[in-house]
């Protein structure tokens, strides 16, 4: 799928722009537009628009200009863009085509409407038996835990028998995929709807996460499935284990391993109510970056670090277990599936305001430095139960490009002045000012804790 861009009015008349993978395209007079318009148009912002290339669609975001941006001379502030729409901003007119690839909408084997369900798992162990007792009653289940081999692997993980499963059990959209059977709807974002989840085979708990990609076909499942089989491979202490994922009902579905102590939103806003304690902070965030060294030692990118993607085994406001990452791979599989991560607005926009400046103006070569910033602002809202940027109704995507952090100790004096100093320097908005890497950032936290 080819999307191309054609000036058909204004001052660049002729001029073309093709996109073949996934990317932005900032439209404005700024320095930083991909586009640069006119400077004379004075109807035309510095930062007027941008577009979310996602072969096979294509999305455009206003900014809340002040003459707005047209498209087919409607209005739009968000819209999915269609072949041979025309966006027109100040004496501008941008032709839109789409160009797909012969095969690009064919439909792969099975018929749409059919729940076909396709696991991608691995061989199973031959492991002796592992003690494991429901986390309700304390029944023993030691019989059925490890009847999959993985018990061992996942020795972190909650059970629960049939008995205290049905007690918990709270009807949702998605009542069971093939031997899961799901008990509570958790939360839910831009990429989809979350889970906690039965394996009714050995009791075990896991999370199910479906992934809904608006109007997607086959071959952009099948795109999304061969992504997301690359996370299968990744096993750290620190990455939340992707144990299978499959198609069904028309949506990609992947299953992780659970952790009972939530996320690290959670922490902030239900476990210390506030600010968390600098040295619990510390202990996730290193563990964190932990995983981001072996993320990116494995040439692979997160995209979108954030509380909520920050797992943990345990936590309190006093005591926090393992922190890993969650939803590894799964922004960029998302968007070369078609789906929106950038200009999408609601839900979507709380993930852009923890994205690093360059993540936004060249999203198809995002590095391991993203990771960082990301992890960064993770960290500043965990010292001080804010982000580091006043409150304005601004469009995320221009606080993150235009807006420069809050030193941390004007937010939170408490925090150790080193460590502060640490976390302000992770948010810096050029890249060579920051740590080099998830590993530098580690040792420098570490180094302070060890003085503190």
């Amino acid at each position: 799928m080819n999307v191309t861009l054609r000036i058909e009015q204004g001052p660049e008349k002729g001029k073309t722009f093709e996109f073949t993978e996934p990317d932005t395209f900032l439209v404005g007079r700024g320095t930083e537009a991909h586009f640069r318009l006119s400077k004379e148009d004075r109807y035309v912002s510095r930062k007027h628009f941008m577009l979310e290339v996602a072969p096979p669609k294509c999305y455009i975001r206003d900014f809340g200009s002040s003459n707005g941006t047209k498209v087919n001379r409607k209005k739009v502030s968000r819209t999915e863009l269609k072949a041979g729409d025309i966006i027109k901003v100040g004496m501008t007119e941008i032709k839109v085509d789409l160009n797909a690839d012969e095969d690009e909408g064919e439909l792969l084997w099975w018929d749409e409407d059919e729940d076909i369900t396709l696991e991608f798992q691995k061989e199973k162990k031959s492991e002796p038996e592992f003690p494991a007792a429901c986390s309700e009653c304390l029944a023993d289940l030691s019989d059925r835990a490890n009847s999959d081999g993985r018990a061992y692997e996942l020795k972190e993980a909650a059970y629960l028998c049939d008995d205290c499963f049905e007690m918990r059990k709270i009807p949702t959209a998605v009542e069971g995929i093939d031997d899961y059977q799901t008990i509570q709807e958790i939360g839910g974002g831009s990429t989809g709807v979350l889970y906690a989840t039965l394996h009714k085979t050995t009791g075990r708990l896991v999370a199910l996460k479906m992934i809904f990609i608006e109007d997607a076909r086959g071959k952009a499942r099948t795109r999304f499935s061969r992504g997301m089989r690359a996370m299968e491979k990744m096993v750290h202490p620190n990455v939340a284990l992707l144990l299978s994922q499959g198609i069904y009902k028309g949506g990609n579905y992947l299953i992780s391993e659970f952790l009972e102590g939530g996320n690290a939103r959670q922490l902030i806003t239900e476990k210390c109510k506030g600010p968390v304690p600098h040295k619990l902070a510390c202990k996730v965030i290193t563990d964190i970056l932990s995983g981001l060294e072996y993320l990116h030692q494995s040439d692979h990118v997160h995209r979108a670090i954030k509380p909520t993607n920050i797992l943990l085994t345990q936590s309190s406001k006093d005591f926090v277990g393992t922190a890993k990452l969650g939803d590894c791979g799964l922004a960029k599989c998302y968007s070369d599936a078609g789906g929106s991560t950038i200009t999408e607005q609601g839900e979507a926009s709380d993930t852009v305001i923890y994205m690093a400046p360059e993540q936004i103006l060249d999203f198809r070569n995002v590095k391991a430095a993203a990771d960082t910033y990301s992890a960064g602002m993770t960290f500043y809202e965990l010292l001080t139960a804010e982000l580091p940027f006043e409150k304005k109704s601004k469009d995320p995507v221009l606080i993150v490009l235009e807006d420069q952090p809050v030193p941390l100790n004007d937010k939170n004096p408490e925090v150790p002045k080193a460590l502060a100093e640490v976390v302000d320097r992770s948010l810096r908005k050029d890249v060579k000012e920051r740590f080099s890497s998830a590993t530098e950032f580690r040792e420098e936290i570490e180094k302070v804790m060890q003085s503190d």
